[in-house]
């Protein structure tokens, strides 16, 4: 069990503030209060929607995408759309701008993931690059690293697309950036998941901060509440429901052990070799 461990004046002490989010809702499950606690001191938190392009219409859907797509009560020509206003609306609650990157969620990356064992997996050899490409479409050359601070997922619960984003945080803390990786949410709530993910890595990670979230958490769960689409998928894979109350109960007591009887949101860095 951690305590609270930063302040709110250190927090928001670098200028920029870049979140990489694999998906549209990972920011406001994952770390959505500390989004919020940023905003609300003046800075204007960004999320990079990595894998948020459209599908190529050029290209039929998988069996597996469309169940997806029927899963979120969404068809092909909406989901996108869909999916955008969700994220607008979130981040109107938390204060976020969003940056669209133009990859696509793996579901529409061709026959590589054609299964949830496929999507929680094993990366496809043939997307190995995919990180360098993130990287380069962030444009990361033209920001101060003494101003800057990136957040990567740290891939706990195994998602492709989350894996791709967290060797993408890998390759920028290796060149000098300030990274802090986050913890993927609901996946981290299985118990052990983050423990098991940190081990996998074979990375020496340290905890970088523990955020005190409990004076916004109330916006945190509204903005996890503007995603109606992903509610259902998602937290059925930690079997939990997903009403309000059920996901802020499940959320408040993992939040709440971290943060050592006060709600919090953990960060994990590369330890110093």
């Amino acid at each position: 069990m951690s305590k609270a461990n930063v302040s709110v004046e250190r927090l928001a002490a670098p200028e920029r503030h870049r979140f990489l989010s694999p998906h549209y809702d990972d920011i406001a499950l994952s770390c959505g209060g500390t989004a919020a606690l940023l905003a609300r001191s003046g800075r204007l938190p960004e999320v990079e929607l990595i894998f948020g392009d459209h599908p190529d219409p050029a290209q039929p859907l998988t069996d597996f995408a469309a169940s997806m797509h029927r899963g979120w009560g969404l068809d092909a020509a909406q989901v996108i759309a869909g999916r955008r206003a969700e994220e607008a609306a979130a981040g109107a609650i938390l204060g976020t701008r969003a940056v669209f990157l133009p990859f696509r969620d793996a579901i529409y990356r061709g026959a590589r993931y054609l299964s949830d064992d496929d999507l929680f997996g094993t990366v496809s050899a043939d997307e190995a690059g995919l990180p360098d490409e993130i990287v380069a479409g962030l444009g990361i050359d033209g920001d101060d690293p003494a101003t800057t601070r990136l957040y990567a997922p740290l891939a706990i619960g195994r998602h492709v697309d989350h894996q791709q984003a967290f060797a993408a945080g890998v390759k920028l803390a290796r060149n000098g950036r300030d990274v802090w990786y986050y913890e993927d949410l609901p996946y981290a709530l299985n118990e052990g998941a983050t423990e098991d993910r940190i081990a996998e890595v074979g990375m020496a990670l340290e905890i970088a901060a523990v955020v005190d979230v409990a004076s916004v958490w109330e916006e945190k769960i509204a903005a996890i509440m503007a995603y109606p689409s992903q509610l259902a998928t998602i937290f059925a894979y930690v079997d939990a429901g997903s009403s309000r109350e059920e996901i802020d109960a499940v959320l408040r007591a993992y939040a709440t052990r971290l943060g050592g009887g006060i709600p919090a949101e953990r960060f994990w860095r590369l330890a110093p070799s």
